[in-house]
């Protein structure tokens, strides 16, 4: 099986429109590619002719080409050089054709749009009659009239929309959106697959950084998945030819602490055509709204738990086609072999199921589901295997119940916390947000800096602390160079002398003047292993200052514990407990 519904990387329409003519061998795209690209890009003679093979073989839909996927989307290659259908097809930024990863994202657009199918025997694609209608529209404006109404059946799009119609409507002075502001209420949240970066923490970042090299890198590395989706999805509907969006800019200020950070970011602003087609999308009144297309691979992107995650939300959306309350939504799930799944959980799959554009309802303690959707099914490999969900899945869903009042976008923090180098930053970002809802927390981007810093001069002017977080799936043991950095970076708060560093991160602290106690400091981690407690003493012994360690899920729990005012739990305990020297679990 080939995912689709969630695309990036394919921003193009028009290279969209000429990637399904591919697969039509009555288009200009499919007779230009095979008359004349092939000699003018590919120099290999065998390699020439495979892919005219490939492009002739017309056992596909109505003796149209069936294509393989390596041969449409190929390898990664020098600039030079070309080795796929599309890569021939479509000129790259800079390089002779566009990157193997960007043909894949442009197959899985055309795939989730339907205007190609997937032949799973020979891991091939075919036209669709929805493609041969796009393909053989007699007008560009044709064209994109058919993309318009596939676009009205793409839920995501739906709800980019609603969240556009809804900032127009209830913010007029400030009509528009940022990607991150779009990202954050998009997919399934508290699962790294949609994540997103927090806006406030990317302004202070970006205005604490030391140099425009490194507010270039912010700019270009902070981007969750939802915030990649956002920003595609608004790339299409502001095509002239869609105009359903409109790109703005606007300016952003942002309180932490006693600062203020303002920053000018690009942002999406819905027009009277967008109103237009959003509502059209909807049921009301004697409009029966577009049937949406809702895939299986839709409801999870990543993680071991993925299958079992779509088949339950397969099953939920399955069930309240029909009004239903928790209970019988439960019950349901127990006939499905679907157990001890809680309250909470269902709760936050509904919500997350309107997050992807579907219309969800709520009357008399019932759920239903207002849509009508197609092409949701679950399929025979999942349904021949014993789905359990994992102990990081069973984590979340207690989680889910304890922290109930804790915003659960937050539980992505145990996927980023066992991610490895390649959600190492999100981890980072996300604890410096979490962190934000009870102290002032920055994040230090940039060279021979504390990753995290937090305190709060209002509630707790007394004490401050230094956090290293760690993205270890098996557990970290704090080596002799993580180490050493803490300990430089304690005694650089200590002297706060820039002859021993230059960027004087140490003035991140003032608010106007320093925390009067001496600096705490402390590792959040999956877990830890080793001789773990060892080490943080070495540091406590080096600076004689003290810390902690703590696993993500615990430094959640202290986050709830403050903010649930009925817990006597508070600052001046959370900050005692960091210089405890211990382990806090």
């Amino acid at each position: 099986m080939r995912p689709r519904g969630w695309i990036q990387d394919s921003g193009s329409l028009d290279n969209l429109i000429k990637i399904v003519e591919i697969f039509d061998n009555s288009s200009t795209s499919f007779q230009e590619l095979r008359d004349n690209e092939f000699d003018e890009k590919i120099q290999n003679i065998k390699l020439q002719s495979k892919l005219k093979l490939a492009l002739e073989n017309n056992s596909g839909y109505e003796n149209n080409p069936l294509i393989s996927f390596h041969n449409l989307v190929g390898t990664r290659t020098p600039n030079d050089e070309v080795n796929s259908l599309i890569q021939v097809l479509i000129p790259g930024q800079n390089r002779l054709g566009i990157v193997d990863w960007a043909c894949d994202n442009f197959i899985r657009f055309a795939y989730t749009l339907d205007f190609i199918c997937y032949n799973d025997g020979n891991d091939s694609f075919t036209i669709t009659l929805s493609g041969l209608e796009l393909s053989r529209a007699e007008s560009v404006e044709a064209k994109f009239e058919i993309l318009k109404s596939s676009f009205k059946k793409y839920t995501p799009i739906i709800r980019v929309l609603e969240l556009l119609h809804r900032q127009y409507e209830l913010v007029p002075e400030i009509p528009s959106l940022t990607k991150f502001e779009i990202g954050r209420e998009l997919g399934f949240k508290g699962e790294d697959g949609f994540s997103t970066y927090s806006q406030n923490v990317f302004i202070q970042a970006l205005n604490s950084a030391d140099s425009s090299s490194d507010r270039s890198k912010i700019r270009q590395n902070w981007e969750g998945s939802s915030d990649k989706y956002a920003r595609m999805i608004c790339g299409w509907l502001t095509n002239d030819s869609i105009g359903w969006v409109t790109k703005t800019r606007k300016s952003l200020t942002v309180q932490i602490g006693s600062e203020n950070f303002t920053e000018i970011l690009q942002s999406y602003q819905i027009t009277i055509e967008g109103i237009s087609a959003f509502r059209s999308c909807r049921a009301y009144s004697r409009n029966a709204g577009t049937t949406k297309k809702i895939f299986f691979e839709m409801l999870a992107t990543k993680g071991t738990d993925r299958e079992y995650l779509r088949t339950r939300r397969t099953y939920l959306l399955e069930c309240i086609k029909r009004p239903k309350s928790i209970e019988q939504i439960n019950r349901f799930y127990e006939s499905k072999n679907l157990d001890n799944i809680s309250s909470q959980t269902i709760k936050d799959d509904i919500e997350n199921l309107k997050r992807i554009g579907l219309e969800i309802t709520y009357n008399s303690n019932r759920y239903h589901l207002k849509d009508e959707i197609t092409l949701l099914e679950i399929p025979n490999y999942v349904l021949n295997t014993n789905l359990t969900p994992s102990s990081l899945e069973q984590t979340k869903q207690v989680l889910r119940t304890e922290l109930n009042t804790l915003d659960h976008k937050y539980l992505d923090l145990l996927d980023f916390s066992i991610s490895g180098t390649s959600g190492a930053r999100q981890f980072e970002v996300r604890i410096v947000e979490l962190l934000n809802e009870i102290i002032i927390a920055k994040h230090l981007s940039g060279g021979n800096r504390p990753e995290i810093i937090g305190f709060n001069p209002k509630e707790n002017p007394l004490d401050c602390l230094i956090f290293d977080s760690k993205a270890y799936s098996k557990g970290f043991n704090i080596p002799a160079n993580e180490r050493d950095k803490m300990i430089r970076y304690i005694e650089e708060y200590n002297v706060k002398n820039e002859t021993l560093n230059s960027n004087k991160w140490w003035e991140e602290f003032k608010s106007p003047n320093y925390p009067t106690n001496e600096v705490k400091f402390g590792f959040v981690s999956s877990s830890f292993n080793g001789q773990y407690l060892s080490q943080l003493a070495y540091i406590t012994n080096r600076t004689n200052r003290n810390g902690c360690l703590m696993s993500v899920e615990t430094l959640l729990k202290k986050v709830y514990n403050i903010l649930n005012t009925n817990n006597k739990y508070d600052l001046t305990s959370f900050f005692a407990e960091i210089g405890s020297n211990q382990f806090l679990n």
